[in-house]
């Protein structure tokens, strides 16, 4: 048994191994004493669960799921703490005979008990593929699909977080588990009176597409879960709305079908609500889903403009940002400035050049890919109309200057290889005219002679960064 000094005391540890006597003792009041004790311990101190040896443990918890009401539900509680502890545990558990005992508990009457072996048999799943398979191949997923309809919230909760974990850990039993009826059931859910069943619906179904792609998805989007997600974008339940928005996020981007029929409800403006609320938990997944709406069509675009989020994304990249929402402002003002002369016009204006310059310096790979991508739009290569008046504006607002001198050290701030695509990307800023004089000088102080950007590159047109961006998830 391992003891984590500093974190539990020497009472705690030696409460445990009383317990741990008691229950594997050969008196039955003592059994059912050592496992009662040890499940309200870890209740109050879920940590104390890695002090435990689920090897030589579990099968005397096993034994106490077929005890009395109490001692089961103590024993499913605690199988489910040392579920928690990892892939180990989890097959130790198995092994021990625990599967089959806690399957014949969810088929019984009593609720409590029901719901204990319901969410022990979730946790037992969650990322182990051969528990998930078992209980797809035994035909236990189907009894706890048919408990998502129970009225008992506890049950329903547990039986939705069950159905999450064994969905992301086995594909073919998520094809078998994600059909229409218990994805129509989870979409229905998210009108559910209790908050705490309408945030588990979401996250269930936020987990279970970003996991899947193409039918299980578009049997998600024929069950009406992108309405019913959309009524969920409300910033003042943050918790549900996160959930939600990373539903749409992970939902958009991959498919046309699904694109279509999210872009089909009001999710623009919803989602665009919530860029703006300023949470940034809640702004990042928005700005995603955003770039995802917008990769779809030009008309996305223009609508998600429209909604003021040009200047919401140069907000963003003017106050101290965690990363995640640094690049999700990034994203979407590079989809949004790709067809966009106005979109363009307001960036430039709004000094949001500059902020994506400091983008440059971030060290987030991806807020600097990001970035990068937006400044490529900010140029227009030779064979564009309006080029030369485009860059003239830009050299009003002094930008070239600024690229210049950043260009210069780019390449030597950045990881090699992405900061050779990043240049790529960058390289016909300020030489459209066929002059890089003032480009190779910045290049030749800040990095040597020979390494700055080479004579050939000068007229290579910018097609921005459209093929390098897929769908983003959360």
């Amino acid at each position: 048994m391992q003891f984590s000094p500093g974190t539990v005391s020497t009472a705690q540890a030696d409460d445990i191994k009383q317990l741990l006597t008691y229950l594997q003792s050969d008196e039955p009041i003592a059994q059912q004493t050592g496992v009662k004790g040890l499940s309200a311990l870890i209740d109050t101190r879920p940590d104390l669960a890695q002090l435990i040896d689920a090897k030589a443990t579990a099968p005397a918890l096993c034994r106490q799921l077929s005890s009395t009401k109490e001692a089961q539900i103590a024993a499913a509680s605690t199988l489910t703490a040392l579920a928690r502890e990892g892939h180990d545990n989890q097959l130790a558990i198995a092994n021990a005979g625990a599967l089959p005992l806690l399957k014949e508990q969810i088929s019984g009457q009593d609720i409590l008990i029901q719901t204990s072996a319901v969410t022990a048999l979730g946790h037992l799943a969650a990322d182990s593929q051969p528990i998930a398979s078992w209980l797809g191949g035994t035909g236990t997923t189907y009894q706890i699909q048919q408990l998502l309809q129970s009225s008992e919230p506890d049950l329903q909760l547990a039986a939705i977080d069950a159905i999450d974990n064994i969905a992301r850990s086995d594909l073919q039993v998520r094809a078998m588990i994600c059909n229409e009826q218990t994805l129509s059931v989870l979409a229905q859910l998210l009108q559910a009176p209790s908050t705490d069943i309408q945030h588990a619906a979401a996250a269930a179904l936020a987990n279970i597409a970003l996991t899947s792609r193409d039918e299980v998805n578009l049997t998600m989007i024929r069950c009406g879960a992108a309405n019913a997600l959309v009524q969920k974008l409300d910033p003042t339940q943050e918790a549900i709305c996160h959930q939600a928005t990373r539903a749409l996020c992970n939902l958009s981007g991959d498919n046309d079908d699904c694109d279509e029929a999210i872009s089909n409800t009001s999710a623009v403006q919803a989602l665009s609500a919530v860029f703006k609320s300023r949470n940034h938990r809640i702004v990042s997944a928005a700005g995603k889903a955003l770039g995802n709406l917008a990769l779809y069509s030009v008309a996305n675009q223009a609508k998600i403009a429209g909604e003021g989020m040009v200047d919401e994304c140069l907000r963003v990249l003017s106050h101290p940002a965690p990363p995640h929402t640094m690049e999700a402002a990034c994203r979407l003002l590079h989809v949004l400035l790709t067809d966009s002369s106005q979109v363009h016009l307001q960036v430039l204006q709004g000094n949001g050049t500059a902020s994506l310059l400091k983008c440059l310096s971030s060290a987030s790979i991806g807020v600097r890919h990001a970035a990068a991508g937006a400044l490529s739009h900010l140029v227009y290569p030779k064979n564009m109309p309006g080029w030369r008046e485009n860059n003239d504006l830009m050299n009003e607002h002094g930008v070239m200057l600024k690229f210049q001198h950043e260009l210069a050290g780019l390449r030597a701030r950045t990881e090699s290889a992405h900061g050779d695509m990043m240049v790529d990307q960058l390289n016909g800023i300020g030489l459209n005219e066929g002059d890089n004089k003032g480009v190779s000088a910045a290049a030749e102080e800040s990095e040597g002679s020979g390494s700055g950007l080479e004579s050939d590159q000068e007229n290579e047109s910018l097609t921005g960064m459209e093929d390098d961006f897929e769908g983003m998830h959360v």
